[in-house]
């Protein structure tokens, strides 16, 4: 007999494209806390974070004919929850991001490693230096190095080659230490 373990996001979303939407809610239960990091890492504010991780889930029922049997689930998920930050971002652009601090609370449920203050400083300052880079190249860090995406799946939201994403990545990482090093430099003196 076929648990709802054993089956995988795609196969329950066919399910759910097909009309069977109770699918859905074994697909929320997976995927909802990586939805909601992936907003709270965008945008800093847990309150809009849930609210945009519900609203791509609203968009999943809604589009869910647009799911096709060949299509990579994460993918398209993903192409979904960019679309919603960006339609959030053109109507909330002056709202202030969390203060410091307040990212580190967001983490993983694995348990903190933030013992030392020159530790907690430092990435309280990564962070920082995360939500001065421009929405492009943080949804970048955040998709490769916060939700674990591969190169070719980020290729795959963003429409490009995995070569390409890779070179992207890289260059929103080389930005964040400049900025983070300039973070540093001026809280140091």
């Amino acid at each position: 007999m076929n648990t709802v373990n054993n089956i995988t996001d795609h196969e329950l979303m066919v399910a759910v494209a097909g009309g069977d939407l109770a699918a859905m809610s074994e697909i929320y239960e997976r995927r909802n806390r990586s939805l909601f990091r992936f907003f709270f890492r965008m945008l800093g504010r847990q309150a809009a974070a849930e609210d945009l991780t519900h609203e791509v889930f609203l968009r999943m029922m809604r589009y869910r004919q647009t799911y096709r049997a060949g299509e990579l689930f994460e993918a398209w998920m993903y192409r979904i929850a960019r679309n919603v930050f960006a339609d959030h971002t053109k109507k909330h652009r002056l709202e202030t991001p969390a203060l410091e601090g307040q990212l580190e609370l967001v983490e993983s449920s694995r348990p903190s490693a933030l013992d030392g203050v020159v530790r907690q400083q430092d990435l309280a300052l990564l962070h920082r230096a995360l939500r001065n880079l421009p929405d492009e190249k943080r949804e970048l860090i955040v998709m490769s190095r916060y939700q674990g995406l591969p190169y070719e799946e980020i290729g795959r939201i963003l429409g490009c080659e995995t070569g390409t994403a890779k070179v992207r990545v890289f260059r929103a990482m080389k930005e964040m230490a400049q900025v983070f090093h300039g973070l540093r430099k001026e809280k140091a003196s």
